[in-house]
Protein backbone atom coordinates (compact mmCIF):
# COMPACT_ATOMS: atom_id res chain seq x y z
CA UNK A 1 0.00 0.00 0.00
CA UNK A 2 1.27 3.48 -0.81
CA UNK A 3 1.75 5.26 2.50
CA UNK A 4 1.59 8.56 0.65
CA UNK A 5 -2.13 8.00 -0.03
CA UNK A 6 -2.91 7.84 3.68
CA UNK A 7 -1.43 11.29 4.17
CA UNK A 8 -4.64 12.53 2.57
CA UNK A 9 -7.27 10.16 4.02
CA UNK A 10 -8.29 9.24 7.55
CA UNK A 11 -11.48 8.43 9.47
CA UNK A 12 -11.86 9.43 13.09
CA UNK A 13 -13.92 7.76 15.83
CA UNK A 14 -16.10 10.90 15.77
CA UNK A 15 -17.27 9.89 12.30
CA UNK A 16 -15.21 12.60 10.65
CA UNK A 17 -13.87 11.50 7.26
CA UNK A 18 -10.70 13.48 6.55
CA UNK A 19 -10.07 14.13 2.86
CA UNK A 20 -7.09 16.11 1.60
CA UNK A 21 -5.72 18.73 3.99
CA UNK A 22 -8.73 21.04 4.27
CA UNK A 23 -11.86 18.89 4.53
CA UNK A 24 -13.65 16.84 7.16
CA UNK A 25 -16.86 15.13 6.07
CA UNK A 26 -19.85 13.98 8.15
CA UNK A 27 -18.25 14.42 11.56
CA UNK A 28 -16.25 16.92 13.59
CA UNK A 29 -12.53 17.54 13.27
CA UNK A 30 -10.77 20.87 13.48
CA UNK A 31 -10.38 21.54 9.77
CA UNK A 32 -10.95 24.50 7.49
CA UNK A 33 -14.12 23.09 5.86
CA UNK A 34 -16.85 20.79 7.16
CA UNK A 35 -18.73 18.91 4.45
CA UNK A 36 -22.17 17.33 4.95
CA UNK A 37 -23.14 14.56 2.52
CA UNK A 38 -26.77 14.43 3.72
CA UNK A 39 -29.01 15.32 6.61
CA UNK A 40 -29.29 12.04 8.53
CA UNK A 41 -28.25 12.24 12.17
CA UNK A 42 -25.17 10.00 11.93
CA UNK A 43 -23.79 12.32 9.26
CA UNK A 44 -24.57 15.51 11.20
CA UNK A 45 -22.42 14.54 14.19
CA UNK A 46 -20.45 17.36 15.74
CA UNK A 47 -22.01 20.01 13.51
CA UNK A 48 -22.23 22.54 16.35
CA UNK A 49 -18.48 22.23 16.91
CA UNK A 50 -17.87 22.52 13.17
CA UNK A 51 -19.91 25.72 13.04
CA UNK A 52 -17.64 27.20 15.70
CA UNK A 53 -14.26 25.89 14.52
CA UNK A 54 -14.52 25.50 10.73
CA UNK A 55 -14.49 28.40 8.28
CA UNK A 56 -16.85 26.80 5.76
CA UNK A 57 -19.83 24.44 5.94
CA UNK A 58 -20.22 22.80 2.53
CA UNK A 59 -23.23 20.83 1.23
CA UNK A 60 -25.86 20.94 -1.47
CA UNK A 61 -28.35 23.78 -0.98
CA UNK A 62 -31.09 21.31 0.02
CA UNK A 63 -28.90 19.54 2.59
CA UNK A 64 -27.88 22.86 4.14
CA UNK A 65 -31.55 23.73 4.65
CA UNK A 66 -32.48 20.28 5.95
CA UNK A 67 -29.63 20.42 8.46
CA UNK A 68 -31.17 23.54 9.94
CA UNK A 69 -34.33 21.53 10.64
CA UNK A 70 -32.72 18.28 11.74
CA UNK A 71 -29.38 19.03 13.41
CA UNK A 72 -30.72 20.82 16.46
CA UNK A 73 -28.58 23.89 15.80
CA UNK A 74 -29.18 26.30 18.71
CA UNK A 75 -30.47 29.76 17.92
CA UNK A 76 -27.19 31.44 18.88
CA UNK A 77 -25.33 29.45 16.18
CA UNK A 78 -27.85 29.63 13.35
CA UNK A 79 -26.61 32.99 12.07
CA UNK A 80 -23.01 31.77 12.12
CA UNK A 81 -24.04 28.58 10.31
CA UNK A 82 -25.73 30.57 7.54
CA UNK A 83 -22.75 32.92 7.24
CA UNK A 84 -20.28 30.04 6.87
CA UNK A 85 -22.49 27.93 4.59
CA UNK A 86 -21.15 27.35 1.08
CA UNK A 87 -23.91 25.75 -1.03
CA UNK A 88 -22.57 23.71 -3.95
CA UNK A 89 -24.68 22.44 -6.80
CA UNK A 90 -23.98 18.96 -8.07
CA UNK A 91 -20.84 18.73 -10.25
CA UNK A 92 -19.74 22.28 -9.35
CA UNK A 93 -15.95 22.20 -8.86
CA UNK A 94 -14.63 24.71 -6.32
CA UNK A 95 -11.11 25.62 -5.18
CA UNK A 96 -10.67 25.62 -1.39
CA UNK A 97 -7.13 26.37 -0.20
CA UNK A 98 -5.64 24.99 -3.42
CA UNK A 99 -7.66 21.77 -3.26
CA UNK A 100 -10.71 21.11 -5.41
CA UNK A 101 -14.00 19.76 -4.10
CA UNK A 102 -16.95 18.51 -6.16
CA UNK A 103 -20.28 17.17 -4.90
CA UNK A 104 -21.64 14.34 -7.04
CA UNK A 105 -25.23 13.04 -6.91
CA UNK A 106 -25.98 10.18 -4.54
CA UNK A 107 -29.31 8.38 -4.72
CA UNK A 108 -29.85 8.14 -0.97
CA UNK A 109 -32.19 10.90 0.23
CA UNK A 110 -33.06 14.27 -1.32
CA UNK A 111 -29.97 16.49 -1.40
CA UNK A 112 -27.48 13.71 -0.66
CA UNK A 113 -24.08 13.78 -2.32
CA UNK A 114 -20.82 11.98 -2.82
CA UNK A 115 -17.61 13.97 -2.33
CA UNK A 116 -14.64 14.18 -4.70
CA UNK A 117 -11.48 15.94 -3.51
CA UNK A 118 -8.51 16.60 -5.80
CA UNK A 119 -5.28 17.39 -3.99
CA UNK A 120 -1.55 17.18 -4.75
CA UNK A 121 -2.21 15.16 -7.90
CA UNK A 122 -4.51 12.66 -6.14
CA UNK A 123 -8.22 12.03 -6.64
CA UNK A 124 -10.02 10.94 -3.47
CA UNK A 125 -13.71 10.04 -3.42
CA UNK A 126 -16.14 9.37 -0.58
CA UNK A 127 -19.50 7.79 -1.39
CA UNK A 128 -21.36 8.74 1.78
CA UNK A 129 -24.55 6.64 1.91
CA UNK A 130 -25.98 5.69 -1.48
CA UNK A 131 -28.15 3.37 -3.53
CA UNK A 132 -26.34 2.14 -6.62
CA UNK A 133 -29.24 2.69 -9.01
CA UNK A 134 -29.15 6.34 -10.07
CA UNK A 135 -25.76 7.07 -8.44
CA UNK A 136 -22.84 7.97 -10.75
CA UNK A 137 -19.74 5.91 -10.00
CA UNK A 138 -16.62 7.99 -9.35
CA UNK A 139 -13.77 6.70 -11.51
CA UNK A 140 -10.07 7.39 -11.88
CA UNK A 141 -9.67 7.50 -8.10
CA UNK A 142 -6.52 6.96 -6.13
CA UNK A 143 -8.58 6.33 -2.98
CA UNK A 144 -12.24 5.43 -2.61
CA UNK A 145 -13.82 5.78 0.85
CA UNK A 146 -17.02 3.71 0.94
CA UNK A 147 -19.85 3.15 3.40
CA UNK A 148 -20.44 -0.34 4.86
CA UNK A 149 -24.01 -0.33 6.22
CA UNK A 150 -24.92 -3.57 4.43
CA UNK A 151 -21.37 -4.86 4.15
CA UNK A 152 -22.07 -8.51 4.99
CA UNK A 153 -22.39 -11.06 2.16
CA UNK A 154 -25.85 -12.14 3.38
CA UNK A 155 -27.15 -8.56 3.18
CA UNK A 156 -28.52 -9.00 -0.33
CA UNK A 157 -31.88 -7.89 -1.72
CA UNK A 158 -32.73 -9.71 -4.96
CA UNK A 159 -36.16 -8.06 -5.06
CA UNK A 160 -35.20 -4.36 -5.31
CA UNK A 161 -37.43 -3.57 -8.29
CA UNK A 162 -40.51 -5.20 -6.78
CA UNK A 163 -40.62 -3.05 -3.67
CA UNK A 164 -42.03 0.14 -5.24
CA UNK A 165 -45.03 -1.67 -6.73
CA UNK A 166 -45.64 -3.59 -3.52
CA UNK A 167 -45.60 -0.35 -1.52
CA UNK A 168 -48.17 1.21 -3.86
CA UNK A 169 -50.35 -1.92 -3.84
CA UNK A 170 -50.27 -2.13 -0.05
CA UNK A 171 -51.27 1.52 0.37
CA UNK A 172 -54.07 1.19 -2.20
CA UNK A 173 -55.36 -1.96 -0.48
CA UNK A 174 -55.41 -0.17 2.87
CA UNK A 175 -57.30 2.78 1.41
CA UNK A 176 -59.82 0.48 -0.30
CA UNK A 177 -60.46 -1.14 3.07
CA UNK A 178 -61.42 2.33 4.33
CA UNK A 179 -58.11 3.51 5.73
CA UNK A 180 -56.35 5.15 7.28
CA UNK A 181 -52.89 4.03 6.15
CA UNK A 182 -50.01 5.02 8.42
CA UNK A 183 -46.48 4.81 7.01
CA UNK A 184 -43.51 4.78 9.40
CA UNK A 185 -39.94 5.53 8.38
CA UNK A 186 -37.07 8.00 8.57
CA UNK A 187 -36.78 11.49 7.12
CA UNK A 188 -35.83 11.34 3.49
CA UNK A 189 -37.07 7.78 3.04
CA UNK A 190 -40.61 8.92 3.86
CA UNK A 191 -40.41 11.71 1.30
CA UNK A 192 -39.19 9.14 -1.24
CA UNK A 193 -42.24 7.02 -0.39
CA UNK A 194 -44.50 10.04 -0.89
CA UNK A 195 -42.98 10.63 -4.32
CA UNK A 196 -43.36 6.96 -5.30
CA UNK A 197 -47.00 6.90 -4.25
CA UNK A 198 -47.86 10.07 -6.19
CA UNK A 199 -46.03 8.85 -9.30
CA UNK A 200 -48.08 5.64 -9.16
CA UNK A 201 -51.44 7.33 -8.93
CA UNK A 202 -52.23 7.57 -5.21
CA UNK A 203 -54.29 10.77 -4.92
CA UNK A 204 -55.61 10.69 -1.33
CA UNK A 205 -54.34 13.48 0.94
CA UNK A 206 -51.12 13.02 2.87
CA UNK A 207 -50.94 14.03 6.52
CA UNK A 208 -47.84 14.47 8.65
CA UNK A 209 -46.77 16.02 11.97
CA UNK A 210 -45.38 19.58 12.04
CA UNK A 211 -41.65 18.79 11.84
CA UNK A 212 -42.13 16.41 8.93
CA UNK A 213 -44.37 18.98 7.25
CA UNK A 214 -41.61 21.59 7.48
CA UNK A 215 -39.05 19.15 6.07
CA UNK A 216 -41.37 18.20 3.23
CA UNK A 217 -41.90 21.90 2.44
CA UNK A 218 -38.12 22.36 2.17
CA UNK A 219 -37.73 19.31 -0.07
CA UNK A 220 -40.65 20.37 -2.27
CA UNK A 221 -38.93 23.69 -3.02
CA UNK A 222 -36.20 21.68 -4.73
CA UNK A 223 -38.50 19.89 -7.14
CA UNK A 224 -39.74 16.91 -5.11
CA UNK A 225 -43.47 17.31 -5.69
CA UNK A 226 -45.67 15.38 -3.25
CA UNK A 227 -49.08 16.78 -4.17
CA UNK A 228 -51.73 17.48 -1.53
CA UNK A 229 -50.40 17.28 2.02
CA UNK A 230 -51.29 18.77 5.39
CA UNK A 231 -49.84 19.46 8.80
CA UNK A 232 -51.79 17.38 11.35
CA UNK A 233 -51.83 20.38 13.69
CA UNK A 234 -53.25 22.81 11.11
CA UNK A 235 -56.95 23.58 10.80
CA UNK A 236 -57.24 21.67 7.50
CA UNK A 237 -55.29 18.74 8.91
CA UNK A 238 -57.50 18.48 11.99
CA UNK A 239 -60.63 18.62 9.81
CA UNK A 240 -59.36 15.74 7.67
CA UNK A 241 -58.44 13.66 10.70
CA UNK A 242 -61.92 14.11 12.18
CA UNK A 243 -64.00 13.79 8.98
CA UNK A 244 -62.49 10.90 7.00
CA UNK A 245 -60.18 7.91 7.21
CA UNK A 246 -59.18 7.92 3.54
CA UNK A 247 -55.76 9.46 3.94
CA UNK A 248 -52.12 8.42 4.29
CA UNK A 249 -50.43 9.54 7.50
CA UNK A 250 -46.62 9.64 7.59
CA UNK A 251 -44.91 9.21 10.95
CA UNK A 252 -41.27 9.03 12.04
CA UNK A 253 -40.00 5.52 12.78
CA UNK A 254 -39.77 6.25 16.49
CA UNK A 255 -43.61 6.36 16.57
CA UNK A 256 -44.01 2.82 15.19
CA UNK A 257 -44.06 1.21 18.63
CA UNK A 258 -47.15 3.28 19.44
CA UNK A 259 -49.06 2.26 16.29
CA UNK A 260 -52.76 1.41 16.38
CA UNK A 261 -53.08 -2.39 16.31
CA UNK A 262 -56.84 -2.45 15.77
CA UNK A 263 -57.65 0.16 13.13
CA UNK A 264 -56.44 0.84 9.61
CA UNK A 265 -53.20 -0.38 8.02
CA UNK A 266 -49.67 0.22 9.31
CA UNK A 267 -46.66 0.08 6.98
CA UNK A 268 -43.12 0.11 8.36
CA UNK A 269 -40.36 0.96 5.86
CA UNK A 270 -37.10 -0.78 6.72
CA UNK A 271 -33.97 -1.75 4.84
CA UNK A 272 -33.22 -4.48 7.38
CA UNK A 273 -35.13 -7.21 5.53
CA UNK A 274 -33.35 -9.45 3.04
CA UNK A 275 -35.61 -12.49 2.61
CA UNK A 276 -38.98 -11.05 1.55
CA UNK A 277 -39.99 -7.71 0.04
CA UNK A 278 -43.07 -7.61 2.28
CA UNK A 279 -43.48 -9.31 5.64
CA UNK A 280 -46.46 -9.39 7.99
CA UNK A 281 -45.62 -8.13 11.49
CA UNK A 282 -49.06 -8.39 13.13
CA UNK A 283 -52.73 -8.39 12.14
CA UNK A 284 -52.65 -4.92 10.55
CA UNK A 285 -48.92 -4.16 10.16
CA UNK A 286 -46.68 -4.92 7.21
CA UNK A 287 -42.94 -4.35 6.91
CA UNK A 288 -41.83 -3.30 3.43
CA UNK A 289 -38.14 -3.59 2.51
CA UNK A 290 -37.71 -0.10 1.06
CA UNK A 291 -34.05 0.76 1.52
CA UNK A 292 -32.05 3.89 0.80
CA UNK A 293 -28.70 2.04 1.02
CA UNK A 294 -26.68 -0.13 -1.34
CA UNK A 295 -26.75 -3.81 -0.40
CA UNK A 296 -23.64 -6.01 -0.36
CA UNK A 297 -23.73 -6.77 -4.09
CA UNK A 298 -24.14 -3.08 -4.91
CA UNK A 299 -21.19 -2.10 -2.71
CA UNK A 300 -18.97 -4.66 -4.43
CA UNK A 301 -20.21 -3.57 -7.86
CA UNK A 302 -19.48 0.10 -7.09
CA UNK A 303 -15.87 -0.72 -6.19
CA UNK A 304 -15.53 -2.91 -9.28
CA UNK A 305 -16.71 -0.11 -11.57
CA UNK A 306 -14.68 2.57 -9.78
CA UNK A 307 -11.49 0.47 -9.83
CA UNK A 308 -9.53 2.65 -7.36
CA UNK A 309 -5.95 2.03 -6.26
CA UNK A 310 -7.04 1.76 -2.63
CA UNK A 311 -10.38 1.35 -0.85
CA UNK A 312 -10.93 2.65 2.68
CA UNK A 313 -14.04 1.19 4.31
CA UNK A 314 -15.79 3.47 6.80
CA UNK A 315 -15.92 1.81 10.22
CA UNK A 316 -17.12 4.85 12.19
CA UNK A 317 -20.85 4.24 11.67
CA UNK A 318 -23.21 1.29 11.72
CA UNK A 319 -22.00 -1.36 9.29
CA UNK A 320 -19.86 -4.39 8.55
CA UNK A 321 -16.59 -2.78 7.53
CA UNK A 322 -14.26 -5.76 7.98
CA UNK A 323 -16.56 -8.13 6.08
CA UNK A 324 -16.83 -5.68 3.20
CA UNK A 325 -13.07 -5.05 3.05
CA UNK A 326 -12.47 -8.81 2.97
CA UNK A 327 -14.96 -9.23 0.12
CA UNK A 328 -13.36 -6.42 -1.88
CA UNK A 329 -9.91 -8.01 -1.54
CA UNK A 330 -11.07 -11.55 -2.30
CA UNK A 331 -13.58 -10.85 -5.07
CA UNK A 332 -11.87 -7.95 -6.84
CA UNK A 333 -8.20 -8.16 -5.86
CA UNK A 334 -8.33 -4.50 -4.83
CA UNK A 335 -6.43 -3.38 -1.76
CA UNK A 336 -8.93 -2.51 1.00
CA UNK A 337 -8.38 -1.33 4.57
CA UNK A 338 -10.72 -0.41 7.42
CA UNK A 339 -10.64 2.92 9.26
CA UNK A 340 -10.82 3.56 12.09
CA UNK A 341 -9.21 0.22 12.91
CA UNK A 342 -10.59 -1.50 16.00
CA UNK A 343 -8.52 -4.68 15.98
Amino acid sequence: MSSDLLEYVDIKETGGVLLGKSFVVDGFWNRFARVITHAHSDHLRGLRDSIIHSSLIIATPLTLELALELAGIPSNLRYLYKRKALPLDYNERVDVNGEYITLIPSNHIPGSAQVLVETSGYRIGYTGDFKLEGTPVMKGLDVLVIESTYGRPDYRRPFKQEVYELLVDSVNDGLLEGGPVVVYGYYGKLQEAMKILREHGVTEPFLMPPKMYRITKVIERYGYSVGEYYNTMSRDGRVLLSSTTRYVLFQHMNRAKYRNLRRGLNIILSGWEFHEPVKKVDRNTWLIALSDHADYDDLIKYVEEASPRLVVVDNSRQGEAYELARGIREKLGVEAIVLPSRN
